[in-house]
């Protein structure tokens, strides 16, 4: 079965870590872009009037990106089946959802004249708190969050995010074992070859 990732085309935005995901996993999958002139059509019937959705089959679409993520990881073998894992690495999707919607609002929601201190107030305050709750998880397992040498979901999530946040104003500086993550999520092949196919507009 072929799933379909349905987002807008014209950024990288949430899309991108579920199709490092599916990629990550060898989870079949088509991605169909909708540009800003088109999402006025598609909006009424989009069931919370966002994106992105999953098409899973004719009878069946999957909204909201962490369920989107999860259905994925599963179907990739990347979701935790230890049940203490599993509700740890839900704990950290959570957390960085959470973080992506105050970042949002910070760089892209607050008028220009205010963003350099808004973006500052972010990093010394939301950023630092949960980046440095990770970092320190890292450090513990040689850049993995939930199993030394073993990526799982929440592994893609923090490594798709933390380019995100750092390339649009967000100071990760302070978290030296991001690199590690990053170090393993670059050696997985199929990983690696996504990152660096035209497949992925996340340019690293």
């Amino acid at each position: 079965m072929v799933y379909e990732i349905v987002y807008f085309d014209a950024f990288p935005g949430k899309a991108e870590v579920l199709k490092l995901i599916a990629e990550t996993g060898s989870v079949p999958y088509v991605f169909k872009g909708i540009n800003k002139e088109e999402w006025p059509q598609h909006k009424p019937n989009a069931r919370y009037g966002q994106l992105p959705f999953l098409n899973v089959n004719e009878n069946f679409t999957l909204y909201q990106t962490i369920a989107i993520a999860r259905f994925l990881a599963q179907e990739g073998g990347l979701y935790p089946t230890d049940k203490l894992q599993a509700a740890t690495s839900e704990e950290y999707v959570t957390s960085l959802e959470e973080l992506l919607t105050k970042f949002v609002k910070a760089a892209w929601l607050t008028p220009e004249d205010k963003k350099a201190e808004e973006l500052k107030l972010f990093n010394e305050g939301p950023l630092k708190t949960v980046f440095g709750v990770f970092d320190k998880v890292l450090e513990s397992k040689d850049g993995y969050l939930i199993e030394n040498g073993k990526l799982t979901w929440a592994d893609l999530y923090f490594f798709d995010w933390s380019y995100l946040i750092e390339q649009n104003g967000g100071d990760i500086s302070p978290f030296t074992n991001i690199s590690k993550l990053r170090d393993n999520v670059k050696s997985n092949e199929k990983a690696k070859a996504y990152l660096e196919s035209d497949r992925s507009k996340r340019k690293l």
